[in-house]
């Protein structure tokens, strides 16, 4: 599930916005908006077993700012089976890159949901272009981190009896998609933006459906 939602300010040049989609980013492509752009990337397992969720939330505002989390959400405690499926990636393409600084502590309802390889940080106030990070090496992360899960699904459905044992069960998903209904990060910028009907359909509709 895919959302992308931008705001551009009235008379901002319409030429001034455009959004990358393409396999190899250009400079041309990066998107320069005195706007707000509000990017919402989940993948929902099936609810009865216990897969990671993969979440990736990118919130560019203005002034060059931008707020990023990519993880494989745990669903279940202790999550170590899952999480390191990651650690390499983490090493090679976080800890590594001095381009990504601690987006700083989470609330403690939000700690159960984030794993210890989550990609989260605070892009602003760079010595080089925050666009041009999230054209180059977020979307380096993004790739690679979306192979890595899509590798785990395709082990964990290869009809395998032993396999798929090992990943039913009971999980916190239900809380999960409630809590993002509820309290997502974005929702009160969304609000504000768009209304609360809206956002509210969006959230519990599109993002994170009941059923």
């Amino acid at each position: 599930r895919i959302t992308l939602l931008e705001t551009v300010p009235h008379g901002s040049a319409a030429d001034n916005t455009t959004t990358c989609i393409s396999e190899q980013p250009s400079e041309e492509e990066t998107i320069h908006s005195e706007g707000i752009q509000v990017l919402n990337f989940v993948l929902l397992p099936n609810q009865h077993t216990t897969l990671p969720v993969l979440g990736i939330d990118l919130v560019s505002l203005p002034g060059s700012k931008h707020l990023l989390l990519m993880d494989a959400q745990p669903m279940v405690q202790p999550n170590t089976f899952y999480e390191d499926h990651w650690k390499k990636w983490h090493t090679s393409y976080v800890a590594n890159n001095g381009k990504f600084p601690w987006g700083g502590d989470f609330p403690e309802p939000v700690q159960q949901y984030v794993s210890k390889y989550a990609l989260w940080t605070r892009l602003q106030d760079t010595t080089e272009d925050a666009s041009s990070i999230i054209q180059s090496d977020v979307w380096d992360a993004f790739v690679h981190h979306l192979d890595l899960y899509m590798e785990l699904l395709a082990k964990c459905s290869n009809n395998n009896d032993d396999e798929l044992e090992a990943i039913i069960g009971p999980n916190v998903q239900p809380a999960y998609l409630d809590y993002r209904r509820q309290n997502d990060p974005a929702k009160p910028m969304l609000n504000s933006l768009y209304g609360k009907e809206w956002t509210d359909l969006l959230l519990e509709t599109v993002l994170f459906p009941r059923e």
